[in-house]
């Protein structure tokens, strides 16, 4: 079993190397929070909101390979989106969906907000629901559901590299399963444990930010 507090700095550490450029994290903290009120964000409103000129806002977004865009050139998208994938994230009503079972579990922190999780076991096609808070998860379903990790590849695609082998299973001997016929992840921890572990990599998120909790 690797070393839980390395591996959450690796993986902090991962998001911002993918991301290299100054300010990331206060940028991805301010987006995740406005992508949770349930509409695409303008540049004109991250502008605002971050206080920074309008060609620092595009420079940040230009450099972000997986920034996800609706037809009008907002932004839809990024960890947190409006466009459907297999997790959904349900915000103060809003229906949005995350990328993988980590950002389910590590963003209510970093928003402020709970979310209703809707999820299915890729191994098993069982569906797995729970409840985020900032401080606890609650109502999962089933009671043995487990979360698949992996270390981050480097590359500038954090989509590509870690959030494409994070998925939520009913069960630990189906996620071991998984990991054993795919080698697509390195372990599976329950989902409170995953939960704490996302949480503590959304709090190093929000130390580089500079950005106090909702």
């Amino acid at each position: 079993m690797m070393n839980t507090a390395s591996y959450v700095t690796e993986i902090a550490d991962g998001l911002l190397m993918a991301n290299h450029q100054a300010g990331f994290a206060q940028f991805f903290v301010v987006l995740l929070r406005e992508l949770a009120k349930g509409t695409a964000v303008s540049s004109q409103t991250l502008s605002t909101v971050l206080g920074w000129p309008a060609g620092r806002v595009k420079a940040m977004l230009d450099g972000m390979p997986d920034i996800e865009y609706d037809d009008r050139g907002n932004v839809a998208g990024y960890g947190m989106t409006l466009r459907e994938t297999p997790h959904a994230f349900e915000v103060d009503g809003h229906p949005l969906y995350v990328w993988c079972a980590l950002d389910a579990l590590m963003f209510p922190a970093m928003i402020g907000r709970s979310a209703r999780v809707a999820s299915s076991c890729p191994a098993t096609g069982r569906p797995v629901s729970l409840v985020v808070t900032p401080d606890r998860v609650t109502g999962i379903k089933p009671p043995g559901a487990v979360v698949s990790l992996r270390r981050p590849h480097a590359t500038a695609s954090i989509r590509q590299a870690f959030c494409c082998c994070v998925h939520f299973f009913a069960s630990r001997p189906a996620g071991e399963r998984w990991i054993s016929q795919t080698g697509e992840a390195e372990v599976v921890m329950s989902v409170d444990e995953a939960f704490q572990f996302g949480r503590a990599v959304g709090n190093q998120l929000l130390g580089h930010a500079g950005v106090e909790p909702s």
